[in-house]
């Protein structure tokens, strides 16, 4: 049987673009909103013609002869992730995404608003040179005690021209192409919960229950701490090279040295680690790209309790997580109103 990351990718690319136009996202209604641009390129010496389109319909057809093209159809594919400038005030600093921000007056659209941050923080204009392959599902910033913070609304796009070295502001400390391969593994061999190649980014259960005492820390603060553990949240590594990666010049530093604090960071030398939101996003794309949905995402961004403590309620959440997630999830089964008619065998 053919392994999930031995499909090529353009297959990978078609059946995304099919699965975002025919089936609806899910919206989450949320005064505050952001939006970020998950863009995808693919590794070709010469892009050939690409036909604008103006309808869904047409896109798709347009898609079809540019990714079958000779060119084209043996191409890898890459999707651009960012690490977020080290800001005191910034509570995503230093984290691994993609490139996006919050809603402002003059956006029109969640969509508006992932182009004008892209544009800002990377100098990428995706209004050209680029087609909209569709949305992901809307994903909840939720904090614990707090509830639902913001909506983010992922935007997918393709680069279908050649385009200029990625510029980055003084908001991004690094961006970087990653090889979609990386992704498409975990679909058949997901990142279990502390497994041998299990990495997490680790939270004080105590500091988010009580986050006034987080920084005097009574001595019945340190007693909870010690006694609670910490929350795990699970890490996808993302292998990275410095011949697909751009570092910003002004601030001088590699992805390994922006950082929370000695035991929190974002990135070694050679891996980015996501996690998180965009973790959320990375395996809703990857199930989007494949011909039939996984049993499983890539990696679990469902948080979990120290394994020396909490075993028993870890396998209740995540049972319960599960069920929950695999109701919830936009499933891409190839249905019968895909208006989509390709020649490629999947």
């Amino acid at each position: 049987m053919e392994s999930k990351a031995d499909v090529a990718h353009v297959e990978c690319v078609a059946q995304l673009a099919r699965h975002l136009a025919s089936v609806p996202h899910v919206h989450i209604a949320h005064p505050r909103r952001s939006a970020v641009a998950i863009v995808i390129r693919l590794v070709i010496s010469t892009y050939p013609p690409y036909t604008p389109a103006q309808t869904p319909e047409a896109t798709i057809q347009s898609l079809h002869a540019f990714l079958n093209h000779p060119l084209v159809s043996s191409s890898q594919a890459q999707v651009l992730f960012i690490q977020r400038a080290q800001h005191s005030r910034d509570p995503w600093s230093g984290n691994i995404g993609f490139p996006g921000g919050k809603h402002e007056l003059c956006d029109t659209s969640d969509q508006d608003t992932a182009e004008r941050e892209t544009r800002e923080e990377l100098g990428l204009d995706l209004k050209m040179g680029f087609v909209h392959l569709g949305q992901l599902d809307d994903v909840a910033v939720y904090l614990l005690g707090q509830g639902t913070r913001m909506a983010v609304s992922p935007h997918v796009y393709l680069q279908t021209q050649e385009q200029s070295e990625l510029c980055v502001s003084d908001e991004v400390a690094s961006a970087h192409w990653i090889d979609f391969s990386c992704m498409v593994q975990r679909a058949e061999r997901p990142v279990r919960p502390f497994s041998r190649e299990y990495k997490s980014i680790g939270a004080s259960i105590a500091a988010r229950i009580f986050p006034k005492y987080a920084q005097t820390q009574p001595w019945w603060f340190r007693i909870a701490s010690v006694g609670l553990g910490n929350l795990h949240y699970t890490v996808l590594p993302l292998p990275y090279t410095a011949e697909h990666s751009v570092t910003n010049k002004v601030l001088e530093a590699g992805p390994n040295s922006v950082r929370v604090s000695d035991h929190v960071r974002f990135a070694s030398d050679t891996e980015l680690y996501l996690w998180g939101i965009s973790l959320c996003m990375v395996s809703e794309l990857v199930d989007m790209s494949l011909p039939i949905a996984p049993n499983r995402s890539v990696a679990s961004p469902w948080p979990q309790l120290g394994s020396w403590l909490w075993t028993d309620i870890n396998w209740v959440t995540n049972t319960a997580h599960r069920v929950m997630w695999s109701t919830q999830r936009r499933k891409p089964y190839t249905t019968s109103n895909d208006f989509f008619v390709s020649n490629i065998r999947w």
